[in-house]
């Protein structure tokens, strides 16, 4: 048969599918059975392939780009995982006169955008947010649907000439309120007062926050413990309030988080701090390497954080460098407006450089800020500002003010006595003088050194010298 010719036989062959011809093959009903299975078995794991394909793709889609859905940022992972000072900041429900409206709305967006200016926070947008103007959702849903830890609600309502704002933080685990407060504002005053008011919203709401987180990581098991969660109980600790016991615990939780993590931004800044803070109540040799230590490690990691900036501000101001710690000060304000430690930085190398009116300016805006903050520095601040002025009976109400919180603090007694004598009550003087010695029987002189009256400013040290004249005039030898 020529090459290419194919027989009759051949041809009918041919035309039958090849699966039959397979099939017709197999002689014996087993071997059927087998070759069934086998094709079954080969399509389902195709199929299973293919599925399996999609979810994968769809799985790798979702954490390239996110929830298909645009109305849920967040989902319980996300909520478990969230920063430690995340916040969503809900629309402020206007239940007053219809055209203060702009005031409540107005006010939400600048308490959202301070709120993101404070380090380590973490700020949902309004967008995402507004979906929820109006309702009466539970504050767990909405924390799990946006991937939050804290809620800020609000409300604004006309009574008369005034404007009553009430503002409440609630945790988005519990649902249950951590704070509350409540503000009258003169209605004629709003359009002034809303960057101002955001701001002192924004910081009180900040501390109440790493309050929160503080006692939350204290909670914690041993073995659940991270290094954010110790950095954070720490500042937890330090806003109880200040005092020599405190700060050394706050201390020693700032050195485990960032001997379990040296890239603990906020652990660093705790020690920078809490370390200055040692040198007020005793002049270390020890506690100036620890804050040179920390500052050079912030200096690395986060050089224009507010941590970084702070730590530069305050150990300038530790090795007497005022020009650069004043460069310091500046630079906070420009970078963290809302936040009063910037302004208590300043202010404090201001008053050291003489320039009482500008140091109290920034002192007064470090208090409206943190109105009841545990540090009475700038308490303190304001009131040796007065005295430099010569308005000594405001330095001695104040100082009696600081004195109640902290008893035996010498910084506060001398100038508190000295302008108790200025202001012609040397028996009242003497008074706080003989309560003080119970505390330290070798009372002196001497101890205004030690207290670090220090800096270069005329007033200033025009001022300082006074108070040791007073207290020498009151028999301190």
């Amino acid at each position: 048969m020529p090459e290419g010719s194919v027989g009759q036989s051949e041809k009918a062959a041919l035309a039958v599918p090849w699966w039959r011809r397979l099939w017709q093959r197999l002689h014996t009903r087993f071997a059927r059975q087998i070759a069934l299975a086998a094709v079954t078995i080969g399509a389902v794991a195709a199929a299973g392939h293919f599925v399996g394909g999609m979810i994968g793709w769809w799985h790798a889609y979702e954490l390239t780009f996110g929830s298909h859905d645009p109305a849920k940022p967040g989902d319980a992972r996300t909520r478990a995982n969230a920063p430690p000072l995340s916040i969503v900041v809900l629309p402020f429900a206007n239940t007053g006169a219809a055209e203060d409206g702009w005031f409540a709305e107005n006010l939400t967006g600048d308490i959202a955008v301070e709120l993101s200016r404070l380090p380590d926070s973490s700020v949902i947008g309004r967008e995402a947010a507004a979906q929820y103007r109006g309702k009466e959702a539970d504050p767990r849903d909405v924390a799990k649907e946006l991937g939050v830890r804290y809620l800020l609600a609000g409300s604004v309502e006309r009574a008369g000439d005034k404007v009553r704002l009430r503002v409440k933080l609630l945790d988005g685990e519990t649902g249950a309120q951590r704070w509350a407060e409540r503000y009258d504002v003169d209605r004629s005053a709003l359009p002034g007062l809303v960057d101002d008011l955001a701001r002192k919203l924004a910081r009180a709401v900040d501390v109440e926050m790493v309050r929160s987180a503080g006692r939350a990581a204290a909670r914690l098991a041993p073995e659940a413990v991270r290094a954010e969660d110790l950095a954070m109980q720490g500042w937890a600790v330090l806003y109880r309030g200040l005092n020599p016991k405190t700060n050394e615990e706050a201390l020693a939780l700032f050195e485990r988080a960032v001997a379990m993590d040296a890239g603990s931004v906020r652990g660093w800044g705790g020690i920078a701090y809490a370390s200055s803070n040692a040198r007020r109540w005793a002049r270390s040799g020890h506690d100036l390497a620890r804050l040179e230590t920390a500052a050079a490690q912030l200096e690395r990691l986060d050089p224009d954080g507010y941590y970084g900036v702070l730590a530069r501000g305050i150990l300038a101001f530790n090795r007497r460098d005022w020009q650069a710690a004043l460069a310091a000060g500046d630079r906070m304000i420009e970078r963290f407006p809302g936040h009063h430690g910037s302004y208590l930085l300043r202010g404090a190398v201001l008053v050291r450089m003489g320039r009482f009116e500008e140091a109290l300016a920034d002192t007064e805006k470090a208090i409206a800020l943190l109105p009841n903050s545990p540090d009475t520095a700038n308490e303190w601040r304001r009131n040796f500002i007065y005295y430099g002025m010569g308005r000594y009976a405001e330095a001695a109400a104040g100082l009696r003010h600081v004195l109640a919180q902290n008893p035996t603090g010498l910084a506060i007694v001398f100038p508190l006595a000295a302008a108790l004598a200025r202001d012609g009550r040397p028996d009242e003087a003497r008074q706080v003088l003989d309560e003080a010695r119970r505390h330290y029987p070798d009372l002196s002189i001497a101890k205004v050194a030690e207290l670090q009256f220090e800096g270069p400013g005329e007033r200033f040290i025009a001022a300082r010298d006074d108070m040791v004249t007073a207290l020498r005039e009151l028999g301190v030898q």
